[in-house]
């Protein structure tokens, strides 16, 4: 086991900062099994997504093109049946990286401290069982987080339908139940509970802890968009510039090579991939506020040190 690192325990109080230091602590220290099974999982979901990304901008901006040109109107749906269609297989390869993602990284976090060495030589077979549990788990958020928002958006906007003095009251009624929805993600994977009890402690502890799991998720978007659009910048400037000379009628020259296309496409791969890594940093940063509000709201380390002492 590498000594150099703390032990970074998932149930234990923190102050703001440390739950962003210990973020990127975990990160720094086990990068390597980090970044080889991201590697081994979500190389062939970025090789996927890539096409499926470049084919939508494509489709889009040819689509955008030929109403400006024409003076079509975007309901015109036999003209946007291509890049919608591109678009839904966009969305669901980038579905499947993120449940692959955070399946990954709540199950490394697990072993991280069930494991002597820690995450030091841990191999797939070590992981494989609870991967696939969470996944599986995952889709079961997903169906019930959608029913949620559907409820939700309803109440929203029939209360903005009946006065327009519900409108500030509807939206600090978004803003009180979104957060919840990052919460019961490390709930419901991490603890062996049904659907119903993990919202109900969702609940409870975002209510307590609502100021902690909004900055938590605001600092760790900010950076993490920042990084993700300093990778994605080149797959950027090369699809807007080959798109430019496109409208222009100019479909002939470097935009349109092959060794062009080619270099769109492995930066469209950088580009997914890195997206991936970078939801690493979400999932392990709303995981400690998780752990920082259990234990401050219920005590649970208090109480995993006395399971401890009786066993020894």
């Amino acid at each position: 086991m590498n000594t150099e690192f703390r032990l970074i325990k998932l149930y234990r109080i923190r102050r703001f900062g440390e739950k962003i230091s210990d973020t990127f602590d975990f990160v720094r220290e086990n990068w390597r099994p980090l970044l080889k099974y991201i590697t081994y999982l979500l190389l062939p979901v970025a090789l996927v997504q890539s096409f499926c990304m470049t084919n939508f901008m494509s489709g889009y901006m040819e689509f955008a093109n030929m109403v400006l040109a024409d003076g079509r109107t975007a309901s015109n749906l036999a003209d946007m049946a291509s890049w919608l269609l591109s678009l839904g297989f966009y969305t669901l390869v980038q579905l499947v990286g993120l449940l692959l993602v955070t399946a990954l990284s709540y199950t490394m976090m697990q072993l991280y401290e069930q494991r002597s060495t820690r995450l030091v030589g841990i191999t797939f077979a070590d992981m494989k069982p609870s991967i696939l549990r969470m996944v599986g788990r995952q889709m079961v958020l997903i169906v019930t987080g959608l029913i949620l928002i559907v409820v939700i958006g309803l109440l929203i906007a029939l209360m903005v339908s009946i006065s327009k003095y519900f409108i500030l009251p509807a939206i600090i009624l978004a803003f009180a139940v979104f957060p919840i929805f990052f919460m019961i993600q490390p709930v419901y994977l991490f603890e062996k509970t049904g659907i119903i009890s993990a919202y109900a402690k969702s609940v409870r502890l975002t209510w307590k802890t609502w100021a902690g799991i909004v900055g938590v998720v605001l600092v760790l978007y900010i950076i993490g968009s920042i990084l993700s659009g300093l990778v994605s910048m080149p797959w950027y400037i090369m699809m807007t510039v080959k798109n430019v000379l496109v409208a222009q009628g100019n479909t002939a020259g470097f935009v349109s090579s092959f060794g062009y296309t080619a270099i769109q496409y492995l930066l469209g791969v950088v580009s997914s991939f890195f997206g991936c890594c970078i939801l690493v940093l979400y999932d392990v940063g709303i995981a400690y506020h998780y752990g920082h509000a259990c234990d401050k709201v219920d005590g649970v380390s208090v109480d995993q040190d006395i399971e401890n002492f009786e066993t020894l």
